[in-house]
């Protein structure tokens, strides 16, 4: 998956996702918990990216988190991929406390566009009520799926 920016979320079994993010020089592969509800975040951030200059999405492992950290500068989006031990984000840890494992800048559009593929593919290949299933505390984020489809 080597590219100057990359996403591909991967839904598993029992609560478990998979996200790989990727730039020219690394490939990061986060786990990800059902205790957040990662894919929405992440869909509602390139909604929020079109308006806003600022965003992040949490990615809970157990323990530890990752937050991707998103800043836009013109047309473009600089990420920082940061590595909690903890939850920061239940204040477990305090928010200064972390690693940057990736780091890099993509484009808006580029950006936009991975996490609608992800969302697309998702829905094709696990449906509504697999999607349930599988991720068991969150329904697929179908409101937002909707707003970066078309």
């Amino acid at each position: 998956m080597k590219s100057s920016f990359g996403l591909k979320y991967t839904l598993l079994n029992g609560g478990w996702a998979t996200l790989e993010i990727c730039n020219l020089d690394k490939t990061v592969t986060l786990n990800i918990s059902f205790f957040h509800d990662s894919l929405k975040e992440l869909a509602q951030s390139a909604i929020v990216l079109r308006s806003n200059d600022e965003t992040s999405v949490i990615f809970m492992d157990e323990p530890g988190e990752h937050k991707l950290i998103l800043k836009k500068s013109g047309t473009n989006i600089i990420y920082e991929l940061r590595w909690y031990k903890d939850w920061a984000s239940w204040n477990l840890l305090s928010e200064d406390h972390f690693e940057t494992i990736l780091s890099g800048t993509t484009t808006l559009p580029k950006y936009i566009n991975l996490v609608r593929e992800n969302l697309i593919r998702i829905r094709n290949e696990e449906g509504l009520e697999g999607y349930k299933k599988k991720w068991s505390k969150h329904d697929f984020p179908l409101n937002e799926y909707e707003l970066l489809k078309g």
